[in-house]
């Protein structure tokens, strides 16, 4: 596939299309009738867009797709992003370092994407890097190519670093010894392990130990672990509704056989598929602040005893 040149300022109508599966004669229309998006222009008047413009343009073609009259649709996407710009905290930089990490990915520049990183780190927290930096660039990405937009390779290159950049953080954090132990693997068939690298970085970071297990495991190897490991908590993610039926089975076996062990399952299958709870497993809050919340309630208590018995 011919690679369009993208300039600093944002991303090009013919990339959009492919983000979005609007076409380009669609794109203009929606921005001459209805204001979506408003793209800002080179001097010679290219379209530049962000990555705001591209979650804007998804969510009045999701709207228009379930029916909803273009005009209807196009006021309900304006009004939920200024909801959503009105609720973030204010720093106008993260939307423009998102713009320039997708950029870069796409065309294949470590460089610049490295820059985009560090940057998003220099001015967010890591939560907020992961919530409106990498995980968004993810489902863009993902969905792009699963559609056919973009590149197989553009899409393995995209999750490479990402999953580069995330295992270096995890690695940078040494847990207190004697802390609660939080297992964490992908259900078996589940391919997608990086919202659950994520999580993993961010209960690191609230001190509890965690042993990361990635992508497709087995159960029986799950269960292994298990036995070996006795965590305080099991976390296992799942994005497709196959993967999320697996966990019911493998919960029940948990529960007989480490019973002290609290079991949550989270993922894009439990968020946005038709995966319900199941018997013996709490599926996790939607999103990554609300799981670690969730997680790091649930494994203090389990520090007090520990803490008594030391003082004694």
């Amino acid at each position: 596939m011919e690679h369009e040149s993208l300039p600093p300022g944002g991303l090009r109508i013919a990339l959009v299309q492919r983000l979005t599966g609007v076409g380009v004669h669609t794109l203009r229309a929606w921005e001459r009738r209805y204001g979506v998006p408003r793209p800002a222009r080179t001097e010679g008047g290219q379209r530049l867009y962000t990555v705001d413009d591209v979650d804007l343009v998804k969510r009045m073609h999701g709207l228009a797709e379930a029916g909803v009259a273009l005009s209807r649709a196009a006021q309900t996407a304006i009004a939920e992003h200024a909801v959503r710009q009105a609720t973030q905290p204010a720093d106008g930089g993260t939307a423009r370092i998102r713009t320039r990490l997708l950029q870069a990915l796409l065309r294949f520049d470590d460089r610049a994407a490295h820059a985009a990183w560090a940057e998003a780190l220099e001015r967010r927290d890591i939560l907020a890097v992961f919530d409106e930096v990498a995980a968004p660039v993810l489902v863009d990405t993902g969905d792009a190519w699963h559609a056919g937009r973009v590149t197989e390779a553009q899409e393995h290159f995209a999750s490479g670093f990402l999953r580069s950049r995330i295992d270096a953080l995890a690695r940078s954090v040494h847990t207190v010894e004697g802390a609660p132990l939080v297992l964490l693997a992908c259900a078996e068939s589940e391919a997608h392990e990086l919202g659950l690298s994520m999580v993993n970085v961010l209960v690191r970071y609230q001190g509890l130990a965690t042993v990361y297990l990635g992508a497709n495991l087995p159960a029986e190897a799950l269960l292994s672990a298990a036995r070996e490991l006795r965590p305080a908590l099991i976390g296992l993610s799942a994005s497709t509704d196959a993967a999320a039926a697996s966990i019911g089975a493998v919960a029940r076996r948990l529960r007989e056989e480490i019973p002290g062990a609290a079991i949550l399952a989270g993922g894009r299958a439990f968020r946005e598929g038709s995966a319900a709870p199941g018997e013996g497993f709490e599926v996790a809050p939607p999103s990554l602040r609300q799981a670690v919340e969730r997680i790091a309630r649930i494994c203090r208590p389990m520090e007090r005893p520990r803490a008594k018995e030391e003082a004694s």
